[in-house]
């Protein structure tokens, strides 16, 4: 009789050939799944794992195997989703994937909130600025901004953040205002390094920067503003950042144009849980607020 946690840990080795990446997605350690890998090939008389110089390769039983076993996997995680969504009470923990921006500035004071509304229930962030896979369940709801949605996901449209120009009091002393001519020519600008060039506020400013008038390039909306804060220049940032910090001088009228929609987005298949209801209803009226345009 095969042990469906060997078959379980098996299935996640075959996708990387990685003893390393399997452990991390499985949260256990190497040797276990090592170990687990060993006892299942006893069970089977047969290797299904070879090792050479380059990692491991599947074998031709291996391979068959990982096939099967794949379909089977995709079967289970429906019947856990069943057995979820009908459960009528209400705990444990969901994940939630998010952008740094939205996981470090807007969430903090929703999160106490929730945990004195919801004790029982524990939410996990984590943060990434890629697209988890829902379908796999590689999280439970996702806060994203995007321009589209997969057909299989159930979103929920909350609205959009707007952005504007800021800076600090210090370094606007003596400087251009806004309405200026010399107000691009004569300032320094915190713009968005080739990581982040493709988001529309980094394609825009760098309509209106000439090059020896960049202070600073960073990779993410968070060192863009501690660069401002610094007093190292004028930078585009959403405008949740002045909720979060008053002390930024906001010097142009915030502006939906820059962003793309914000969703609140889980799998189909899990849409009727409780706790994952729970999660949507608190977190669209919260956030409705904050993302209004």
């Amino acid at each position: 009789m095969y042990n469906w946690d060997d078959l379980r840990v098996f299935l996640e080795v075959s996708k990387t050939l990685n003893l390393s990446k399997a452990a991390k997605q499985l949260d256990i350690d190497q040797t276990t799944v090592y170990r687990r890998i060993l006892r299942f090939e006893r069970k089977t008389g047969k290797k299904l794992l070879k090792k050479t110089r380059q990692g491991y390769i599947l074998t031709p039983l291996g391979e068959g195997l990982a096939k099967k076993s794949a379909k089977l996997h995709e079967e289970i995680k429906k019947i856990d989703m069943f057995i979820e969504n009908n459960l009528s009470e209400i705990f444990g923990s969901v994940n939630i994937t998010t952008t740094n921006v939205i996981a470090n500035v807007v969430l903090p004071p929703l999160l106490v909130k929730f945990h004195k509304l919801y004790p029982q229930l524990k939410l996990e962030i984590t943060v990434a600025e890629e697209f988890f896979d829902m379908y796999k369940r590689e999280a439970d709801l996702a806060i994203r901004s995007s321009d589209v949605v997969e057909p299989y996901e159930h979103a929920v449209k909350i609205g959009k953040g707007a952005w504007a120009l800021y800076a600090t009091k210090d370094y606007l002393k003596g400087k251009p205002k806004i309405n200026s001519t010399k107000f691009y020519s004569d300032n320094y600008f915190i713009l968005g390094s080739e990581k982040i060039a493709h988001i529309k506020s980094t394609k825009w400013l760098r309509t209106k920067v000439e090059e020896e008038n960049i202070s600073l390039k960073a990779n993410s909306m968070e060192s863009i503003y501690s660069g401002v804060k610094a007093g190292l220049g004028i930078g585009l940032l959403p405008s949740v950042y002045k909720n979060m910090d008053p002390s930024l001088i906001e010097l142009s009228k915030p502006d939906p144009k820059f962003g793309s929609p914000i969703w609140l987005i889980t799998q189909k298949e899990i849409v009727n849980s409780e706790k994952i209801k729970i999660c949507l209803d608190y977190f669209y009226k919260e956030l409705k607020s904050i993302f209004r345009y």
